[in-house]
Formats: C-alpha cells, structure tokens, sequence
C-alpha cells in the first residue's frame, strides 16, 4: 500500500509533463510491478465513474421511445411518406421494419446512454489499457534500445504505465453530459515521449523516433488487417456466387 500511495504521489508530475516524475520511476524498485498495479487501478476507477455517470445520464435522458413515436408522427403526415405509401405496396409495414431498427441501433452508435455498456467497461477498459500498455511498452523499448537507450524493459513499462495518467481527466465523466474529446490521446502521448526520453536518457529526437515508430508499425498493421480482411470478404462473396 505504501508503494501504491508513493506511486500516486508521481502522477501529478507526470500529467503535468516534468521529467523528474519519470525519472523518479525509472529508479524505483520493482518498476514494472508499479506501473501494472498504477494502470489497473486507474483503469478500474475511470471504468467505475463512468457507470455512475452514464447511469445518471440515462435517468435524466427523455424517453427514447416518446421521441421516436413524436418523430414517426412527423414522418407520416410528409407528403412523400403518403405518396410512397399509395404507391409502394407494404411500403408502410416495410418503413416501420427499418424504422424501429435503426432506433433499436443508432442511438447507441451516436452516444445514447447505456448503462449497460459502461457495466461492460468494467472489465474491458483495464484489459484494453493493459493491452495498449504491453504492445507500446513492448515495441518502444526495442525502438529505443536500437537508437541508444540504457533502459531495462521494467524500467521502460514502468515510465510508460506513469504516462497513463492523463486518462485520470476521464473521472470527470460522473458528472452526466460531460464529455472530454480527443485531449487525452494527446496529452498521453506526450507523456509517452517523456517517458520514453527519460527512461532511456535519449536525447529530444531520438526519443522521439523512439515513441513514434510503435504507432507507425501498429497502424501499418492495422491497415494490412483491414485490407486482408476485405479480400478475404471478396472472396467469399465471388465464391458464393
């Protein structure tokens, strides 16, 4: 407990981007344990605020189905909903098929509230994190090490565990309506390139490179999956003709 309340003490530094924070666990015993244990707690915390919040934004949310009958309303009394329904047959009963599906799925595509989801976020959100955490920790360490870098790979988990802590903005989510935007991507970004920089003792560019190149090698991966699986999805089209 003593070793977590000496890790949170760090956190502060490193969402406001001082390189003593990541150089204070670079040198700390057991880096990689403290950084898991870091990463999964702060996981664990926003995943929960979240339910709270998205619980409060879904009771205080007008009721989804009055709107989408209101809606149905306005729609029919349009004069192209008439003439389409005098001279399309089933025209109605088909319109009200894609109607109620498209309110049973669109909704929560477009950031309805969902309680459920943000139950589900629970469990997912510390295992994405950790994921996330391993892979970039994992390819920057090699990167690193290929430019120069004096790190362990403990060392460089921990530092990089640290620079999660601008996902801690996320606890503001409690508050229903509240949205944060694309700032964290950002900002753990450049709190990855300081960790980077200062586990390794890199010099500004070579950090760089260092915290670059996993992202470049993820999407390029990213993109040969999603081409293969295209062809793939060609080819059993074609081959179920």
């Amino acid at each position: 407990m003593r070793d977590f309340l000496a890790t949170l003490r760090l956190c502060p530094g490193a969402l406001f981007l001082h390189d003593e924070a990541y150089a204070a666990m670079r040198d700390t015993p057991r880096p990689f344990l403290k950084g898991l244990i870091l990463l999964l707690a702060v996981g664990l915390a926003v995943s929960l605020v979240a339910v709270v919040g998205e619980t409060l934004e879904w009771a205080t949310t007008p009721d989804l189905g009055a709107i989408k009958d209101v809606v149905l309303q306005r729609l029919q009394q349009m004069d192209w909903y008439r003439e389409a329904s005098e001279k399309i047959p089933n025209f109605e009963s088909t319109f009200r098929q894609q109607y109620d599906l498209g309110w049973r799925v669109f909704p929560y595509l477009f950031g309805a509230p969902n309680p459920f989801k943000a139950a589900v976020g629970v469990i997912v959100t510390p295992l994405w994190l950790g994921v996330s955490w391993l892979v970039f920790g994992l390819l920057s360490y090699a990167f690193a090490r290929l430019l120069g870098g004096q790190a362990s790979l403990a060392q460089t988990l921990g530092c990089t565990a640290l620079a999660v802590t601008p996902q801690m903005l996320r606890l503001i989510r409690i508050l229903p309506y509240v949205e944060i935007g694309g700032v964290i991507a950002t900002w753990t970004l450049i709190c990855n390139y300081l960790a980077i920089k200062n586990a390794h003792r890199l010099t500004s560019r070579r950090a760089f490179w260092a915290t670059l190149l996993p992202l470049i090698i993820l999407a390029l991966l990213a993109l040969a999956l999603a081409g293969l699986g295209v062809v793939l999805g060609l080819t059993i089209v074609r081959g179920g003709k």
